[in-house]
């Protein structure tokens, strides 16, 4: 099964890549101001991987600039169709261009869009039988797959739907990612291939919601002057709720 993303870039350099291959630690300052200006408020932050930032948490927004280098990851980037994206995510930075990635496995949908200086270039999304948005000329790196190079791969049993793509959606996704910032999110990676697990991001959440400790309560010691061992908490359940198997294994 591929990766979860939900990621935007704002691209002003000629080559990503090379940015991403000597990337440190990102500027935390205009990092924290992006964060502000998302989630509407002072902000609290904390190292993340990009690698983990990609599947963004509730509350949370992941934010890197390098200058001239910047993404943006947020749940509210998680649309079907890139044309669905608000103008507002797009309006974020100014950039020479744009890039936005998503990926959900749950339901095996992949998307990418391309702007270029404001102006949509090229936008595509779909599920492994229905193409959910087409729009603007194909990139070069999308002929092997519209070829037949990259086939679906199916559970075991499953018959083909003749209705389905020639390639899954998600790998088509996240091709675009690599063509353009050198990596993909699912393993295995190719020899060439960036790790995101080692691309450094800032995790911030709202100042404001972060909980104050409690102040700890003395225990008094036990009849034998001996401090109480603690108590254990009970553990609650963690439910796998990923729904039913799908026929898509994914790529």
């Amino acid at each position: 099964m591929g990766a979860t993303a939900a990621t935007l870039w704002f691209i002003d350099v000629a080559e990503p890549k090379g940015i991403l291959a000597i990337a440190g630690r990102p500027d935390e300052a205009a990092s924290r101001v992006i964060a502000e200006q998302v989630l509407g408020g002072p902000v609290a932050g904390r190292p993340e991987s990009l690698a983990r930032a990609a599947d963004p948490l509730p509350g949370h927004v992941y934010v890197a600039a390098w200058g001239g280098l910047t993404v943006v990851t947020h749940e509210g980037l998680r649309v079907d169709r890139p044309s669905d994206l608000d103008e507002s995510w797009w309006n974020l930075l100014p950039a020479h261009r744009t890039f936005l990635l998503v990926a959900d496995p749950e339901r095996a949908v992949g998307g990418f869009a391309v702007r270029a200086d404001g102006a949509p270039k090229r936008a595509f999304s779909a599920h492994p039988v229905d193409i959910l948005e087409d729009e603007g000329l194909p990139e070069l790196f999308e002929g092997p797959f519209w070829a037949g190079a990259h086939p679906l791969t199916y559970a075991e049993g499953v018959v083909p739907d003749p209705r389905a793509l020639p390639f899954h959606p998600m790998e088509f996704a996240e091709q675009a990612n690599r063509e353009i910032l050198g990596f993909r999110y699912t393993h295995p990676l190719d020899a060439a291939d960036l790790d995101p697990a080692r691309v450094q991001v800032v995790d911030f959440v709202l100042a404001s919601e972060i909980p104050t400790p409690a102040p700890q309560q003395a225990q008094a010691p036990g009849p034998d002057g001996a401090p109480h061992p603690p108590v254990d908490q009970p553990q609650g359940a963690d439910p796998d709720d990923r729904g039913k198997v799908r026929s898509f294994f994914g790529f």
